[in-house]
């Protein structure tokens, strides 16, 4: 894909996949940080990856991709920010993910650093990847487990790589945390965790789980919520970030593209 190298920031993205071993945890509490350098591969379980996702488009700039058999997910949120410059951040974003995706399937190991991947996906597309604001969460016997935190600047500004200065790949939030079978993960743009608040998320994430119902439908209820909340006038927390960091008066939700991918940890 070609795209021009003074395009302006037009990502942000994550990718994840299940933990090379189940053994001692590397992670730790939400926020921690790792070194994005420390990524080796140990022995992997018999642990496996059932994955699907939701999509609601706002202006259709997100990208995603889900392989079960690799144990990979990846979600890209385009910028919304540089539509005023011409930039179609839909056409990086959906490029990031379709060089990730065809990176995984290249792979002739299970193994896969996510760090690694990011890189690889960031060089073939040429230009820029945000490496925080796309974040994810572990649920274990329905409770929430770990969350990663978004990497910003200050409020709204997530770090961003560029062609010329901005942020580093190697500035990317990297760990691994063992998962265990029955484990639910649910990976998504700025669109779902502006807008649902962590405790909202598990309880849906514990409705769905006792409905027995598979990750697409997860996914398809998990992304309906936040869509009517980016609609509604009710408390987000998007609008709680903005009074506490910028003083303003407000409230409801945050109107975005919204991508959920949910991954099932199964034997």
């Amino acid at each position: 894909m070609e795209i021009d190298m003074q395009t302006p920031d037009v990502l942000m993205g994550l990718a994840f996949g299940i933990p090379a071993s189940a053994g001692d945890e590397v992670g730790q509490e939400n926020g921690h940080r790792w070194d994005p350098m420390d990524c080796d591969q140990k022995a992997r379980t018999a642990l496996r990856m059932e994955c699907d996702f939701s999509y609601l488009p706002d202006h259709d700039e997100d990208a995603h991709f889900c392989h079960a058999r690799a144990g990979v997910v990846g979600v890209a949120d385009g910028v919304g920010g540089c539509r005023g410059d011409g930039v179609d951040a839909a056409e990086f974003s959906r490029g990031l993910m379709a060089n990730a995706y065809n990176a995984v399937a290249a792979a002739s190991s299970s193994g896969i650093c996510p760090y690694t991947l990011l890189e690889m996906a960031y060089q073939k597309t040429v230009a820029w990847a945000y490496v925080g604001d796309s974040t994810f969460a572990v649920f274990r016997g329905g409770r929430l487990l770990l969350r990663a935190l978004p990497q910003q600047h200050y409020f709204n500004c997530p770090f961003q790589l560029r062609a010329v200065g901005g942020d580093r790949v190697q500035d990317a939030a990297l760990g691994e945390f063992p998962v265990e079978e029955g484990d639910v993960v649910v990976a998504g743009t700025d669109g779902l965790f502006d807008n649902v608040f962590d405790a909202k998320l598990e309880g849906i994430v514990q409705t769905c789980t006792a409905l027995r119902l598979t990750p697409g439908k997860m996914a398809e209820a998990i992304g309906r919520l936040a869509y009517d909340m980016a609609r509604s006038s009710r408390e987000s927390p998007f609008s709680a970030a903005s009074r506490e960091h910028q003083g303003t008066n407000f409230t409801g939700g945050k109107m975005d593209d919204i991508t959920v991918v949910v991954a099932y940890i199964v034997t």
